[in-house]
This record gives C-alpha cells, structure tokens and sequence, in this order.
C-alpha cells in the first residue's frame, strides 16, 4: 500500500472543509453587506456592472475559546445585488484545522453566488498544508447542488513521497474520491515492496 494515501486523503478533506468553510464565511459577508446596501424603492436602476458596495482590506475571522478557528482575507470584497453575485480580490483563506495543522488557500479572485453557494477560486489557486500537502492549479470550483469540486485546468498534487500532474480534476465531496481526467503524470518515491507497486487508491 501507499504510505502517503492516508495523508492525501486527509488533505482533500481538508480542501472539502476548507472550501465549506469560505461558502459559510461568503454568506456571512454577503449578509452584513445586504444588510447595509438597501436601496430606495423608487431609485433609478444603475449598471449592474457597478457594484452596490465596495469594500477594502477586508478581513474576517472566527475564534472559539480564544483560539482562531479560520479566517479570511481579500483586498477588495465587491457586492452585486443585481447580478447576484459577490467577487473578491487576492484572496486568502486559512484554516486551523489542529494546532499542528492548518490549510491555507491563495487565489487571484473569488467569485460567488450566495443564492446557488457556488464558490469559483480565479488565477494561481494554491492549496497548501502545513504538513506538506500542496494543490496548484489555476481554478477550482465548487458546486452546491452535486457537491462537487472540479478544475479544466492542469492540476499539480505535490507530497512527500509523490508528485502527480494531470489536466482536470473532479472531487466528490459525497464519494470521498478524486479523479483527474487527462494526461495524468505520477512520480513515486521512497521504499517499495519489490515486484509490486503502491495502491494510489484515488
């Protein structure tokens, strides 16, 4: 068996709980900005490319017992109630999972629908570990109604004792399973069973 499939499989759910975590937290911000944006009944509609609230530096966070729990960061948080839609801007996430493990995830955007919770990560999404575990990829989206996280992009799996590269990727929040869907490259390392190979078990 492959050693590190335990630890792989403990990563993407942390992926999974981290992913959950960030549609709860866009919820939460989309609830305090309609909170705040109530437009008069007779005020003439404007572009819905603008954005009804804009809002810089914004940094969220939930502790329990003193403790960080996660927290979220982005540079600029755009509200459009009009297009049902909230974006942010150099996004990141990290999520304190164990006082010896956290997750953190990077991206260029964040695009989400608070009525569907459809989270969409843009441009140099990074999922990092802090025992090891790194996911790049340059989006990922996750979808509320099949409980799924896919990519059409090359995806990267890098851990310690594997390296995997393919294009695409889908992962079943439901199955607890992973697939990447094309061109898939894997390198092993460490000890092996001679005339046998490791179960990757994805």
């Amino acid at each position: 068996m492959f050693k590190g499939i335990n630890k792989l499989r403990l990563f993407l759910l942390s992926i999974i709980g981290a992913f959950i975590i960030v549609i709860v937290t866009i919820i939460y911000i989309n609830a305090k900005l309609t909170h705040y944006v109530k437009a008069p009944k007779n005020l003439v509609k404007i572009s819905r490319n603008i954005p009804d609230l804009r809002l810089e530096n914004v940094h969220y966070e939930k502790t329990r017992k003193g403790k960080i729990e996660w927290e979220i960061n982005a540079r600029v948080a755009r509200h459009y109630q009009g297009k049902d839609l909230l974006t942010l801007d150099t996004v990141k996430m990290v999520y304190y999972g164990s006082p010896e493990r956290t997750v953190v995830i990077v991206g260029k955007q964040g695009r989400i629908k608070p009525s569907t919770k459809d989270v969409e990560l843009l441009g140099d999404v990074s999922i990092k570990s802090s025992d090891g575990y790194l996911l790049r990829t340059n989006s990922l989206k996750y979808t509320s109604k099949t409980s799924l996280i896919t990519t059409n992009d090359q995806v990267t799996i890098i851990g310690k004792t594997f390296h995997i590269q393919g294009v695409g990727m889908k992962l079943s929040i439901k199955n607890d399973r992973m697939s990447i869907l094309h061109t898939v490259q894997t390198t092993l390392k460490g000890k092996f069973v001679k005339g046998g190979l490791p179960e990757l078990g994805l």
